[in-house]
């Protein structure tokens, strides 16, 4: 009896600790678009401030310095007022080019998903672009943008920068998904 209980403690622990920090304004954001983050067990990620920029306005920025990995997240609820509305493959476009790099040999290259991932996700579309930043929204060589639209909700946004990709990134692109 014991040893069950010990065991589901430590678990319950290593899950706590393991969770990404998020500020409480994106606790309240991830809950109004029914958002939930896939918190990786295995994590040691920590929040930093949300680096000011002219190309996109972040909502909460954590990193981990065992993985060498930033991610930064953005969440924009779905507005019948917005002029990307009910078109996530316009928005998600705009802001790679808007992030990406205008150097001539920069290459970008967009990614759909699979059905299990599209499950994962609970979302209606699904991109992934990766990408060289500009060097004023990220001095990190390479960024990974995954975009995820489920129609009443709205887009989520997860960019991925890193120098050298960690071997948990397929993990860390799963980060978020709708309820």
């Amino acid at each position: 009896m014991r040893m069950p209980l010990l065991a589901f403690c430590l678990l319950l622990c290593t899950c706590v600790c393991a969770q990404i920090p998020v500020t409480p304004e994106f606790a309240v954001l991830l809950d109004s678009m029914d958002v939930r983050i896939n918190h990786p067990l295995d994590a040691d990620f920590q929040l930093r401030p949300n680096v000011k920029n002219y190309y996109h306005q972040d909502q909460l920025t954590v990193y981990s310095k065992r993985e060498k990995l930033e991610i930064r997240y953005h969440l924009t609820p779905e507005s019948e007022t917005d002029a990307y509305y009910q078109m996530p493959h316009m928005r998600a476009a705009t802001l790679v080019m808007n992030l990406s790099s205008n150097e001539e040999d920069a290459v970008t290259t967009v990614h759909s998903f699979g059905e299990e991932e599209m499950a994962i996700f609970n979302a209606d579309w699904a991109r992934m672009y990766t990408f060289q930043p500009k060097r004023n929204y990220s001095d990190r060589g390479h960024a990974q943008l995954i975009a995820i639209y489920k129609k009443g909700s709205g887009m989520a946004f997860v960019v991925l920068l890193f120098r050298e990709a960690p071997a948990t990134i397929e993990g860390r692109q799963l980060a978020l998904r709708f309820r």
